[in-house]
């Protein structure tokens, strides 16, 4: 059970946040004629679009990488944000203007990814040239004479091997799919991004050639006696499954430094923590296999997913677990995640200044405007020993956050208003025009005395490591998924997207020219993992339910519900033939049994089949009873008049200890469901069944959202009634810290409540719904304070 104080710790982290205190760092102030690049790490292409909204025609499909320019940023109709911004075509070089959703840009000095190299269909067409030419001074002679280095597993659709680096000039040797096996013999670099030389062997013809390094999953061959790094690394806590890589890691940067972060917690206690609905977002544009199906979270009836936030879905346990397994990520650019945010004596000031270089923060600078002279790369050091806060992590942020050139009023000191006033972290620097972000972010510098850079820098650096990192959460990968923070276990994370800590430690990996540095890598090991890395494949579609289920002219018992898989029906001795139709959830899926059947005298058993897209098939059974023919009596018009009266009679249900109106209540939790069928008594030789909120038979506790079907003596249902435990909001049977939750996200506007669960929000029955109140009365309940009353 969720204890009452780790709910209290999620408020407090939301009210922080909804407070401004401190924006993601993940999040950049836009500022007109910024310049950005598309970023679709969960689709092939962004839609370009002629106004700000869904609802305008579609102008271009842009791929990954693409260069643009935003001219300025508003909030469409769908409540997003969306980006005005201009770029060029490349096939005629023309320029355009069209509204890109914001969550698709990123704003930074670079993307999340390089060019994309992948396509999924005729529609989405090859990749864009970026006009990307080969640097040959960038060349990186990996290749030996044993052969590969390395090996890699293709992790996309459709990816390219090409004659030669980068996209401009090039043409396509061969195009590969999801974990084909190549081996890397070389590597170089393409403005700043990675591309491998690899061969291999596709359809039995050898082919040679380069690939864009964002689709390739890289394993180091290991060369050399590495005995002693072997021995270190197993005394350091690392299973025998993280040392090939880390080994590799070693040969190739023998300055770096792997520490094992034992968290004491058993693997799949920590799937199943982090996989509580809401907590963890994938986009709604995901692929389906990585959206979560769990109750709750997913409507299998409707192929819906609920929205946490918009445009945002509970991430599925399955592509959870794979992104929290570190073995997915021990290679030299994925393995940035787990960088120490926290400062280390190892860091030096030539590793501070490598990542600087070419900013407008390389050497010592000297401004007019209130005489201050400050060298970044010395202050980025002072400030780490004394905030604790790493200065690479320090420098590649303040990169991150304020660009190459680092011409944005909040660190200017001339914005006028504020004069003197500097926020090198963007703070607070939030809001729907430039000028609002502006004097947001320089409001709360004033307010807190950063009237020179230094202090801003230093002041900023204290704040971020006193939400975090000092906490022990000192990771992009432990902000993300917290396993180390005792206080506030799986609720204290700092991202919803469940990809956030893999992809920022992407860009912070392609922010460091010179990877030679004493780095520090925080690994977190747990207990029970199974003995393999944590694979995950795209399966597609997994919907395989059923819309509709019907036999023409006959009622199913209970009545049709896609969660239910098991049916009765009972028709006259004179009916020889039934027809039966279905219809699938989902478009994608397959539905086989349909049709017309004869049936015998007795029972009759059909099987209709749902195939998913991803191959998952669901089995409806339907066991349709034909009579007999009554004795000594053929006609089948007196039979089914018989069965027509029988059908027309009234059956009621009351009970001595339960209400019966609109909703049954006065029902107290936990209460099993063989003891609540006991006190509802039915007439007319009728009979009662408890049945879940998806139809199915409840033989466990009685909760929120179940129902009473009534049905008659020939088992026809006749009506159904709705349970309502007063607390009992999630339809657990129980009233706890989940329900709170529930009530809060409706009070905040983030989830509605309705029907019988809205009814039982209502703790302290004055018929007015689910407010403070009733969470002050149920949080009473929790802490055994006192009892919500069901009578």
């Amino acid at each position: 059970m969720i204890k009452i104080n780790k709910f209290l710790a999620v408020s407090a982290v939301t009210l922080s946040l909804v407070a401004g205190d401190m924006v993601p760092y993940s999040s950049m102030a836009v500022y007109a004629d910024q310049t950005a690049k598309v970023v679709c790490d969960e689709r092939y292409w962004v839609a370009a679009r002629s106004g700000p909204g869904t609802e305008y025609e579609l102008e271009h499909k842009l791929s990954n990488g693409k260069d643009i320019t935003i001219l300025e940023q508003t909030t469409g109709s769908d409540g997003k944000v969306w980006y005005k911004a201009k770029y060029n075509l490349a096939a005629n070089n023309e320029e355009c203007v069209s509204y890109i959703r914001s969550d698709f840009v990123s704003a930074g000095e670079a993307a999340s990814k390089p060019e994309a190299e992948t396509t999924t269909d005729a529609t989405a067409g090859t990749a864009e040239q970026a006009g990307v030419q080969q640097n040959n001074e960038d060349q990186i002679a990996l290749a030996t004479a044993a052969g590969a280095y390395a090996t890699g597993t293709i992790t996309g659709g459709n990816v390219y091997v090409r004659n030669a680096a980068g996209t401009s000039g090039t043409t396509k040797v061969v195009s590969l799919n999801w974990n084909h096996q190549v081996d890397i013999i070389g590597e170089t670099k393409v403005n700043g991004v990675v591309w491998y030389n690899v061969k291999g062997t596709l359809n039995g013809k050898d082919f040679t050639g380069w690939t864009i390094s964002t689709y390739i999953k890289v394993n180091y061959n290991n060369t050399g006696d590495n005995t002693n790094f072997v021995t270190a690394m197993k005394n350091a806590g690392f299973p025998d499954s993280y040392i090939p890589n880390l080994t590799a890691l070693h040969n190739k940067y023998p300055s770096w430094t792997f520490e094992a972060v034992n968290t004491g917690l058993d693997w799949n206690t920590v799937i199943e923590n982090e996989s509580i609905n809401g907590l963890n977002l994938v986009s709604k544009s995901a692929d389906n296999a990585k959206k979560s199906t769990a109750a709750g979270a997913y409507n299998w009836s409707t192929n819906t997913w609920v929205e946490y936030e918009p445009g945002w879905v509970s991430a599925s346990s399955s592509y959870i677990a794979y992104l929290m397994d570190p073995r997915n990520f021990l290679d030299e650019t994925n393995i940035f995640q787990f960088q120490s945010l926290a400062y280390s004596p190892n860091e030096t000031l030539s590793g501070v200044q490598s990542i600087i270089k070419g900013t407008f923060m390389e050497g010592t600078k000297s401004y007019s405007n209130n005489g201050e002279k400050i060298n970044y790369a010395s202050t980025f050091m002072d400030v780490a020993k004394n905030s604790g806060v790493s200065a690479y992590h320090i420098a590649s942020r303040i990169k991150q956050e304020q660009g190459i050139n680092g011409t944005s009023p909040l660190i200017s000191g001339t914005y006028s208003g504020y004069e003197g006033y500097y926020n090198f972290f963007n703070f607070s620097a939030t809001g729907s025009t430039k000028e609002l972000i502006y004097k947001n972010g320089l409001a709360f510098a004033k307010k807190q005395g950063w009237n020179t850079r230094a202090k801003s820098i230093s002041g900023g650096s204290v704040k971020v490591g006193s939400n975090y990192i000092n906490k022990g959460q000192n990771t992009l990968y432990f902000e993300k998924f917290n396993v180390v923070n005792t206080s506030s276990l799986y609720f204290h994370q700092y991202m919803g997207n469940v990809t956030a800590a893999l992809t920022e430690g992407r860009n912070l990996a392609k922010g460091y020219s010179d990877k030679n540095q004493a780095f520090v890598f925080k690994i977190p090991v747990y207990n029970n993992m199974p003995s393999s890395t944590v694979g995950f494949n795209k399966a597609g579609d997994t919907n395989n339910y059923l819309q509709s289920l019907s036999i023409s002219g006959v009622s199913l018992t209970p009545a049709f519900n896609g969660t239910t898989t098991s049916y009765s029906a009972v028709v006259s001795n004179a009916i020889s033939s039934v027809s039966i139709s279905a219809k699938a959830v989902s478009g994608n899926s397959s539905v086989s049994g349909t049709g017309s059947y004869s049936l015998a005298v007795g029972n009759n058993t059909v099987k209709i089949s749902c195939k998913s897209q991803s191959g998952d098939t669901r089995t409806y059974t339907i066991n349709i009873n034909r009579q007999a023919a009554p004795a000594g009596n053929n006609s089948s018009g007196g039979n089914n008049q018989g069965n027509n009266s029988q059908n027309n009679t009234e059956v009621n249900i009351t009970s001595g200890k339960y209400r019966i109106g609109s909703y049954i209540t006065g029902i107290e939790p936990g209460t099993g469901a063989a003891d609540f069928v006991k006190n509802i008594a039915v007439s007319a030789s009728g009979s009662v069944k408890l049945l879940t909120s998806s139809g199915s038979e409840n033989s466990g506790k009685v909760a929120t959202g179940n129902k009473v079907a009534v049905y008659d003596a020939s088992g026809n249902l006749k009506k159904t009634y709705d349970i309502v435990i007063y607390g009992d909001i999630n339809g657990d049977g129980a009233v706890n810290a989940l329900d709170m939750i529930k009530l809060n996200r409706h009070i905040l506007g983030k989830g509605t409540l309705t029907g019988a669960h809205l009814e039982a929000a209502d703790a302290n029955r004055k018929g007015d719904g689910g407010n403070a109140l009733d969470m002050i009365i149920m949080n009473r309940h929790i802490l055994g304070k006192s009892k919500i009353s069901q009578n």
